[in-house]
């Protein structure tokens, strides 16, 4: 009975606004969980935090509106990394071999990973998560030998990618940085088409193409 009046409770919450815009976290919420995983991040792949990383990020940071204080970390990884992990209420971790020497396509990375966080696209890709568990269990598709659903310290965005892309050539801008450098960025990625739990990933290509479009639009 519960289940049935809690998925009731959903439907009329989905029915007033887009099922992507959903969040069950609050911010503080938010934050707390952000903390859990970046202490539990840090400690397992020795992450430190960095000084240039956080210059170049407060920078960005200013043109947010504020809710979130961020912190940067770069964490030793010798293969390849092509996203850095940002984690909800402001954590953001930085492979040592993606880091680029240039300032504004340092910038970029981080703009990316800031808009992510200012987006709450963790907790709103969580909260599609237990939206589809509560479906699970409404349909008995979920018994005592089902494992428990893990909250991931990799997110993987999907669908929510073009979003953060396109706040990340508004910060940049804001900032005073060239937002080509994300356009550079993007360049830089493989093209792959893999599909993911709520989403494609939109390709390379395509997010090139829709950050040359919010530049020009910004102009």
């Amino acid at each position: 009975m519960r289940v049935i009046l809690l998925l009731a409770a959903v439907s009329a919450a989905l029915a007033q606004t887009s099922a992507q815009d959903v969040n069950f976290y609050s911010i503080e919420k938010e934050i707390e969980l952000g903390k859990n995983l970046a202490a539990k991040f840090q400690a397992d792949e020795q992450a430190q935090p960095d000084a240039r990383l956080q210059a170049i990020g407060d920078k960005l940071a200013a043109k947010t509106d504020g809710a979130y204080q961020y912190h940067f970390y770069v964490y030793p990884h010798v293969s390849p990394e092509y996203e850095p992990i940002a984690l909800p209420g402001g954590p953001v971790f930085i492979a040592q071999s993606m880091l680029p020497a240039d300032e504004s396509e340092t910038a970029a990375i981080l703009a990316h990973a800031i808009a992510h966080i200012a987006l709450r696209h963790y907790t709103r890709q969580q909260t599609q998560r237990e939206l589809a568990e509560i479906d699970r269990k409404a349909a008995g598709r979920v018994t005592l030998s089902t494992p428990a659903m893990e909250i991931p310290i990799r997110p993987q965005f999907g669908p929510f990618e073009l979003d953060a892309d396109r706040l990340a050539v508004k910060l940049l801008i804001d900032a005073g940085y060239d937002p080509q450098a994300l356009v550079r960025w993007l360049e830089s990625f493989p093209v792959t088409t893999g599909a993911l739990a709520f989403g494609d990933r939109p390709t390379p290509g395509r997010r090139v193409a829709a950050a040359q479009q919010a530049i020009e639009a910004a102009r």
